[in-house]
């Protein structure tokens, strides 16, 4: 019996189009004889549509498509997890679902949103659960965290939009104390969106601007010289853990812009197409060093799921950085395990496990009593009720 999977994707992102092509490349490499895959398709304007031929890159090609696609929602019943129309203001049972594959990328999706909708539907997922998901989300927030663990992060300097406008000579003052050039990029953002490296006041100012049009929040950061590029994924959940191989990224501008890696190729194969070394050739101690922090970093965060992990690295002066953690990277980086002996198809298999696994051991915990509490205070409208 075939297990009913609800791929998820697109949303209100500016990296809606780098999901379609994560999802579809997946659905490409499921193993039919197990899974149904179902495309559940998250509009720019927050709307679940599906259609038959939504598995096929070329329905997306032509955004009049949509008009053909038909208006769903996942049933709010948590005994019966149903993708339903919506026809005439009727709901329709399309098909049941046994379980949510979260492929989204970027801010109000991969942010924990859709974690959070899975968690209230109770449904089975695949991917990082809300805090993890928020936390590698927010670049500036996760560096926070990582420092009082003493990972190794850029020296950076971040604020809020309303602080740059309240004082920018005082912002501006700051972020020059790091020394230029500098790199100045959006809180939220993935996919290298809104990122500009600047080399002077003038520059800065204008970088910032641009983040500003992305964000709210706003990091800038040291350049790391003599740089190398490295990537490392993360398979599992808290307690089962494993590393991928590790590749070292190639950019052809000054840094690894969207361009690098979903333009450059015609290929539509996202990340699997940015030009690579697989594995990096590195020294045994480079790469104990990052498989070490990766293991230690999902630990940390209790990602879920597959995640990668970006790396910095100053091969002149040996000085390693965590750069940035992908909760759902681009092509889940099924291209990373291939050099382990773990297939595409393989790699599905165990994520559609762990979202299993994890759904087991959450329900199996108690979340609430059933006391009334309101009932039992004579006091509530004194207000003498003691917590």
């Amino acid at each position: 019996m075939q297990i009913n999977v609800g791929v998820l994707f697109g949303g209100k992102s500016v990296e809606h189009e780098v999901s379609i092509i994560s999802a579809l490349q997946m659905i490409e490499n499921m193993n039919k004889l197990k899974y149904q895959p179902i495309p559940i398709y998250l509009s720019k304007d927050n709307v679940f549509y599906h259609h038959k031929d939504m598995t096929d890159i070329e329905f997306f090609k032509n955004m009049d498509n949509l008009k053909k696609a038909k208006k769903v929602l996942i049933s709010p019943n948590q005994n019966k997890h149903e993708l339903l129309i919506i026809t005439k203001n009727k709901l329709k049972k399309l098909a049941d679902l046994d379980v949510i594959f979260l492929i989204v990328h970027g801010a109000q999706c991969e942010d924990g949103t859709l974690s959070g909708y899975c968690e209230l539907l109770n449904i089975p997922y695949v991917g990082s659960t809300i805090l993890p998901s928020a936390l590698n989300q927010n670049k500036w927030k996760l560096k926070v965290l990582l420092s009082n663990y003493n990972i190794p992060i850029v020296p950076y300097f971040a604020f809020y939009e309303h602080e740059f406008y309240q004082d920018e000579q005082r912002i501006i003052s700051e972020c020059e104390k790091l020394g230029m050039p500098l790199i100045v990029k959006p809180a939220h953002l993935g996919s290298s969106v809104g990122i500009k490296k600047c080399t002077n006041r003038e520059e800065l100012v204008e970088a910032i601007l641009t983040s500003l049009q992305y964000d709210t929040e706003v990091i800038v950061e040291t350049v790391v010289q003599n740089l190398i590029e490295l990537n490392c994924a993360v398979l599992g959940r808290p307690g089962e853990y494993t590393t991928s191989e590790i590749e070292r990224v190639f950019q052809f501008d000054d840094i690894l812009s969207y361009t690098d890696k979903y333009l450059r190729s015609k290929s539509s194969k996202g990340m699997e197409s940015t030009c690579r070394e697989l594995p990096a050739k590195i020294n045994p101690e480079l790469k104990n060093q990052i498989t070490d922090i990766s293991l230690r970093v999902s630990e940390i965060l209790g990602t879920s799921g597959v995640v990668r992990i970006d790396y910095l690295y100053d091969e002149v002066n040996d000085e390693l950085y965590l750069n940035e953690i992908n909760t759902i990277p681009g092509s889940l980086a099924f291209y990373l395990w291939k050099d382990k002996g773990l297939s595409y198809s393989d790699l599905i298999d165990k994520l559609i496990k762990i979202a299993f696994d994890n759904y087991r051991i959450k329900n199996a915990k108690i979340y609430s009593y059933d006391t009334n509490i309101l009932a039992l205070s004579p006091n509530l409208n004194s207000g003498k009720l003691v917590k």
